[in-house]
C-alpha cells in the first residue's frame, strides 16, 4: 500500500437516489483520510433514509471488553479536536423529543450481578502529560446553549432522575459525590453564579428534609462555606 493524503470514502450508498453502492474503505497509509459511511451532505439519500444499526448480539452474548471501539490520535495545535462529534436536528413541527446520545446499561431478567457497577454513561479526563494554563478539566460538561426565548417547565444544565419504585438496600440518592483521591480540594460545590441567580435553591415537596419549626437545641456544629472569597458558617443542630 502507497501512502496518500486527503483520501476520502464512502462505505454504503452515496448521493443521489439510484446511485452505485460505493463499499470502499481506505486502508493504506496517509494523512487526511475520511472514510464516510453513508453521504455526508444534506442532499445526499441519507437525508431521506439514513440510518446506521451496528448490532453486536451473538448467540449468548459477547465477551469481548466492548461492542464497538474508537480510538482517535489528534495533532491539533489549537482549536477543539472531537473524540465523537454527533448533532441530532429537527426539522419538523411536532411534539417528538430528543437524545442526541443515549447511554442504557441493562442487566436482564433471570440474571444475578454481584459487586458490579453499572453506569449509563461514563466520562473521565486525564491529563498523562502537562496540562496548564487557565483552561478546564471536567469528565463531564452539560451545556444550554444561547437559545430563541423558550417556554418550558424547567430548563437546566443538568437533569437528575429517579424512577426506582421498589425498595432499595443500601444508601439510595439523586446526587452521590466522592473523592477518592489524595489531592485536597478547595471545595466540594463551586458556584459561578455571574450575578444573575436569585435563589441558592428551591425545595418543593420536601416535607422529610424541612420541617416546620426552627430550634437551636442539642449539639451545635458549623458548616464552612466561602462566599466571594470570604469564610463564613452555617451553624447546625442535631435538635
Amino acid at each position: 500500500m502507497t501512502a496518500e493524503a486527503n483520501v476520502l470514502n464512502y462505505f454504503g450508498q452515496a448521493g443521489s437516489e439510484g446511485a452505485t453502492v460505493n463499499d470502499n474503505i481506505y486502508h493504506g497509509t496517509g494523512t487526511n483520510i475520511i472514510n464516510n459511511i453513508g453521504d455526508p451532505l444534506k442532499t445526499g439519500l441519507t437525508q431521506v433514509y439514513g440510518s446506521l444499526k451496528v448490532n453486536t448480539r451473538p448467540t449468548g452474548g459477547t465477551t469481548a471488553d466492548y461492542g464497538e471501539q474508537m480510538r482517535v490520535v489528534s495533532g491539533k495545535t489549537s482549536g477543539t479536536q472531537w473524540g465523537l462529534d454527533n448533532e441530532t436536528h429537527v426539522a419538523a413541527n411536532g411534539t417528538a423529543s430528543v437524545r442526541a446520545v443515549q447511554g442504557v446499561a441493562v442487566l436482564d431478567s433471570t440474571f444475578t450481578a454481584t459487586g458490579a457497577y453499572y453506569i449509563g454513561v461514563y466520562g473521565q479526563a486525564r491529563a498523562d502529560g502537562t496540562f496548564t494554563g487557565a483552561g478546564f478539566m471536567a469528565a463531564l460538561y452539560g451545556v444550554v446553549e444561547a437559545s430563541a426565548a423558550i417556554t418550558a417547565s424547567h430548563v437546566c444544565s443538568c437533569w437528575l432522575d429517579s424512577h426506582q419504585a421498589n425498595a432499595v438496600t443500601g444508601s439510595h440518592e439523586l446526587l452521590y459525590m466522592t473523592n477518592n483521591g489524595a489531592a485536597v480540594m478547595d471545595q466540594a460545590i463551586y458556584v459561578y453564579g455571574g450575578g444573575n441567580i436569585t435563589s441558592l435553591m428551591e425545595l418543593n415537596t420536601c416535607s422529610g428534609m424541612v420541617s416546620s419549626t426552627a430550634t437551636t437545641a442539642g449539639t451545635s456544629k458549623k458548616i464552612k462555606i466561602t462566599l466571594d472569597g470570604v469564610v463564613h458558617y452555617i451553624n447546625a443542630y442535631t435538635g
